[in-house]
């Protein structure tokens, strides 16, 4: 699926359903021949990459040279990783350095990558509903743009998440949305319940900053049941990995 948009003319991109090693995960083949590694892993893929084992089978399989991960803590704290930077909590990465990955972990929110190829550099983005709001898409923007990326060159990947026929949240998100400056159709209201398109939000946002090439995997954790874990279903406990990497 893609998202059309000012100036979206890769309207032939697809994504794929790939397996590696003991790794199955949703990519786009053409990013992949950009020289950027990638996936939004299903919920069958083993997810604790700090256990040694389960690295080094991460790290062989996909050629990388180490990973980077975060404490997430649903905020719009974004990391550059530019000289092997540890960081210790936020939500978001951008990666200067080749053959390292960046992960994050979902169950419903959003994960969502961009890439500028020309440079390369790309990022990585834990887009909960609370990130969202604060904008961390659009600091994630900044944050490449700081590094020397051109907004016109960037292309948005969105993973899968929860969608908005499953999202029922309460009147205070849509206030919280509301006060910092988003728009109403973000929100669809069904039988007196009120439904957020997370995915809509960051669309928004991304336009917001001038980004339109967006390609979305249109999957939803929750109605996905074979594929992924999904919190708002009741797997509380279990995470799909999401990757990104330039290839060295």
């Amino acid at each position: 699926m893609v998202r059309e948009g000012a100036g979206d003319n890769r309207d032939d991109a697809v994504f794929e359903l790939a397996n590696s090693g003991d790794w199955s995960f949703f990519h786009m083949p053409e990013l992949e021949g950009a020289g950027i590694g990638h996936g939004f892993c299903t919920g069958a893929s083993p997810s604790e990459l700090l256990n040694v084992n389960t690295k080094r089978r991460f790290l062989d399989t996909f050629r990388l040279n180490d990973i980077v991960t975060m404490q997430q803590v649903h905020g719009n704290t974004v990391h550059t990783i530019r000289n092997g930077e540890k960081p210790g909590s936020g939500d978001g990465l951008v990666l200067a350095e080749k053959g390292i990955a960046g992960i994050i972990r979902t169950a419903d929110c959003l994960p969502v990558i961009l890439a500028d190829i020309s440079r390369p550099l790309v990022s990585i983005v834990h887009a909960g509903w609370r990130g969202t709001a604060l904008r961390i898409i659009e600091k994630a923007v900044d944050a490449m743009e700081h590094l020397g990326a051109a907004k016109e060159n960037m292309i948005a990947l969105f993973g899968p998440s929860i969608g908005p026929c499953c999202y029922e949240v309460k009147e205070d998100v849509r206030i919280i949305f509301r006060e910092e400056g988003f728009p109403e159709h973000i929100f669809r209201e069904r039988n007196g319940s009120v439904f957020l398109d997370l995915r809509e939000a960051n669309v928004w946002a991304l336009n917001a900053r001038g980004v339109y090439r967006i390609y979305d995997t249109g999957l939803c954790t929750c109605c996905e049941k074979t594929h992924f874990y999904s919190f708002r279903r009741g797997d509380k406990g279990r995470r799909q990995i999401n990757f990104v990497s330039i290839k060295g």
